[in-house]
């Protein structure tokens, strides 16, 4: 996943914490469109 999808080189993936590995990842599936990003209602989307 991070040499291939990420773009990143062997030594960057192996340094790299967990948490930055998952974050790099939702930031590729948001940026590609793989993610349908979650809509939250404000008050203006509220019907009374």
């Amino acid at each position: 996943m991070g040499t291939n999808l990420l773009q990143m080189s062997e030594e960057q993936f192996w340094n790299s914490t967990p948490k930055k590995l998952q974050v790099l990842f939702k930031v590729y599936k948001t940026v590609n469109g793989i993610d349908e990003q979650s809509s939250f209602d404000t008050i203006d989307n509220i019907l009374f």
